[in-house]
C-alpha cells in the first residue's frame, strides 16, 4: 500500500462526502477508491469511515486521523510546490573552488556580474591551487588547471592553457647561459610545492621532446606568488602566459627558451555528474564559458 495515495483517497471521500463523488473528482473507479481507504484501515487498525446510503460519516478516531492526514498531505504539497518553485526560479548556495589567480584575474568580475543577475542565488569561494575531492567535501563547481580522468564529474574545456618560462631581466643578467632546455640544470628555478610533476619540466620543438629535471631553492603552492618571486629576480618561473600578462607587458618579466613549447595544461569547468544538478549549478557554468569565450584573456 502506497501511504500517502491511500491518505489522499480517505480526505477526498471525507471532503466530498461519498465515495462515489471522490472517485469522480479523482478520475478513478469507485471501487479503486474504496480499496484504497480500506487498505489505510486495515494498516492503522481502525475504522474511520461509517458507511451507510446516505454517504459516509467519521468515526471518532477518524475525525482525529483526517485533520493529521490533511496536515500532512498540505505540508507535502507545499514542500513539492517549493521544489518546482526552485527549479524555476533559481536559488541557493554554489560552492565554488578555484585557484586565487585564476580568481584575481578573470573570475571575481564574472561572479559578481553573475550573482546580480540572479540575486536570489549565493556563491562561495574556496580559493586553492589543490585539486580538492570535489564530492567529498561538498562542491558544486570548480575551475580545474589539469588533464581529468574521473568519470564522476562533467567537464567543460575553458582553454587550451598553454605555458611559457619567464624570468626577470636581472636575474637573466647575471645568470649562466640559457639557449637550450638542459641549461636549465644550471638556473634557479620555481616551482609548485604541491605537485611532484613540477620539478620535470617537459618541452618539445617540432619531433624534439626534452625533459629536464629542475632544482630551486623556493618553491611556492600559489601562482601569484611564484610570478612575484621570479620578478624579485629569485629564478625562472613556468606559468600560462595569462597569468604573467601585466609583468611581460611592464618588462619586469621577459620570456625565455621562446623557441622550445612547454606543454599546455588544459583547464576546465567541472562539477559532479549526477542527474539531479541544481539549476543554480548549470546556470553558473554556462555563464563562465560564454564570459571565458568573449574574453581575451585566455587562449582558445
Amino acid at each position: 500500500m502506497d501511504q500517502f495515495v491511500a491518505m489522499r483517497a480517505f480526505v477526498r471521500v471525507v471532503q466530498a462526502q461519498s465515495f462515489q463523488e471522490a472517485a469522480k473528482l479523482e478520475r478513478l473507479a469507485q471501487g479503486t477508491v474504496s480499496k484504497r481507504v480500506a487498505a489505510l484501515e486495515d494498516h492503522l487498525g481502525v475504522q474511520l469511515l461509517v458507511r451507510n446510503q446516505r454517504g459516509v460519516t467519521l468515526t471518532a478516531l477518524g475525525e482525529t486521523h483526517y485533520a493529521n492526514c490533511l496536515r500532512i498531505l498540505e505540508e507535502l504539497d507545499a514542500a513539492e510546490a517549493r521544489i518546482r518553485t526552485d527549479a524555476q526560479t533559481p536559488a541557493g548556495v554554489i560552492r565554488v573552488s578555484m585557484s586565487p589567480v585564476l580568481s584575481r584575474i578573470l573570475l571575481a568580475p564574472l561572479l559578481a556580474e553573475f550573482v546580480r543577475e540572479y540575486p536570489k542565488i549565493e556563491v562561495t569561494c574556496f580559493l586553492t591551487e589543490a585539486h580538492v575531492d570535489i564530492i567529498g567535501e561538498g562542491i558544486d563547481l570548480a575551475i580545474r588547471a589539469r588533464h581529468l580522468e574521473d568519470s564522476s564529474l562533467i567537464a567543460a574545456r575553458l582553454s587550451s592553457n598553454p605555458l611559457m618560462l619567464a624570468a626577470a631581466p636581472d636575474y637573466l643578467a647575471r645568470a649562466p647561459r640559457l639557449q637550450q632546455p638542459e641549461d636549465l640544470k644550471s638556473h634557479r628555478c620555481l616551482t609548485f610545492q604541491r605537485m611532484k610533476s613540477a620539478q620535470t619540466w617537459r618541452f618539445t620543438q617540432g619531433r624534439k621532446v626534452r625533459e629536464v629535471a629542475i632544482e630551486g631553492p623556493l618553491a611556492a603552492d600559489q601562482g601569484d606568488t611564484l610570478v612575484e618571486m621570479a620578478v624579485a629576480g629569485a629564478g625562472i618561473v613556468m606559468m600560462p602566459e595569462w597569468v604573467m600578462k601585466e609583468k611581460l607587458a611592464d618588462g619586469e618579466l621577459v620570456p625565455v627558451l621562446t623557441e622550445w613549447m612547454p606543454p599546455s595544461i588544459p583547464l576546465h569547468i567541472v562539477y559532479p555528474n549526477s542527474a539531479a544538478v541544481p539549476l543554480r549549478t548549470r546556470l553558473l557554468a554556462d555563464h563562465i564559458r560564454r564570459e571565458v569565450r568573449k574574453s581575451e584573456l585566455l587562449p582558445r
